[in-house]
């Protein structure tokens, strides 16, 4: 592809309308500021933007510019296997959209890893959705870096699903209020949430609605489900990939940088290399897999809203501890529901 056609198929991408002069072959694949500008201001509709001083409105358009130009590098990497572009997230800085990075494989949970025997072959593909086993993803907001609730609350509310064919879509908010984190939106880790369910339970999010921060734990009695515990898994992706048909969707840690600006397509292995696998600051459910034009891949939920991506999930490259999302894998452990019912396995469609 030529410098003018990956320009076109840039500003087509970021939602530009391109003039019918195209632009001379040996011209910089980049947005004029004229261009930037008004992308901006279309952003800022889109969004709904707001900025309390021009000032800041200025300093986020900066912001923004280097993000497209961030968007523009991976898109040039990514050919057609990837989308990236304006996201509500591309007026704030890696910092403020990563937060401080954690540093999970210092703090792991104080659990022994399962034990899975190596399978020859795993099947194709694997989708837990088309199973109805999956709840719609969440949106965690702006003001709450509470991905580590969703993706745990999401695991077990498919695992659930899977074994005793009640599919609720549960508390994340009583989650984040009775943690007994310092601050359950400054970040937290799966453990937190699984030991917080295996504790006191987790009722439904129309009980225990979503604000967005923290509050006060409101627990009582009523609560829907309670998990046996929950386990850490092999980082083998192969092994993995055999789990999460088996045993139903998992949740992993990973390094976000690359989703600030993510459209759609696969995450795959050369563009993730601009995620630092050591450093993992975003938790998100592994909900399947499955491969295109021999790109193999995971499916994953997110908890930026419907909104976001792929209809709220996203596709990664699988096989290569992309962005680390094999570094910390677990699931919660259920057996037996409320009732008395004991657990039985489902088959995860292709």
């Amino acid at each position: 592809m030529g410098p003018a056609a990956l320009r076109a198929t840039v500003l087509l991408l970021l939602g530009l309308r391109v003039s019918a002069t195209a632009p001379p072959e040996t011209a910089e694949p980049r947005l004029s500021q004229a261009e930037l500008t008004q992308m901006f201001e279309d952003f800022v509709i889109r969004f709904n933007k707001t900025y309390g001083s021009p000032e800041e409105r200025r300093r986020r358009l900066g912001i923004f510019a280097r993000a497209m130009e961030d968007a523009r590098r991976l898109q040039e990497a990514a050919g057609d296997a990837a989308r990236f572009g304006p996201t509500r997230f591309s007026d704030r800085t890696e910092e403020e959209f990563r937060g401080a990075p954690w540093t999970p494989l210092d703090s792991r949970p104080p659990r022994p890893p399962l034990q899975v025997p190596p399978r020859k072959s795993v099947p194709p593909s694997c989708d837990w959705r088309k199973a109805r086993a999956v709840t719609p993803p969440g949106d965690q907001g702006d003001r709450c870096r509470a991905c580590w609730a969703f993706a745990s609350v999401a695991n077990v509310e498919s695992l659930w699903f899977i074994h005793f064919k009640k599919l609720y879509k549960l508390s994340v908010q009583e989650v984040l209020d009775c943690s007994g984190l310092k601050d359950a939106c400054a970040g937290g880790y799966p453990w937190d949430a699984f030991g917080t369910i295996y504790t006191v339970g987790v009722t439904t999010a129309a009980h225990y609605p979503y604000q967005a921060r923290q509050g006060q734990c409101r627990w009582n009695q009523n609560y829907v489900l309670r998990i046996h515990g929950f386990q850490t898994l092999p980082s083998n992706e192969t092994e993995l990939a055999a789990l999460v048909a088996k045993r139903g969707p998992i949740t992993v840690i990973m390094n976000a940088r690359l989703l600030q600006n993510y459209r759609s397509g696969i995450i795959t292995r050369h563009l993730s290399h601009n995620c630092n696998p050591d450093l993992l600051d975003h938790v998100v459910l592994i909900v399947g897999y499955g491969q295109e034009n021999k790109i193999p891949y995971w499916i994953v939920k997110n908890s930026y809203g419907l909104d976001w991506g792929e209809k709220g999930y996203f596709r990664i490259y699988r096989g290569g501890n992309a962005c680390g999302i094999a570094e910390v894998p677990l699931t919660s452990t259920v057996g037996q529901d409320g009732a008395g019912g004991r657990a039985h396995r489902a088959r995860c469609p292709a």
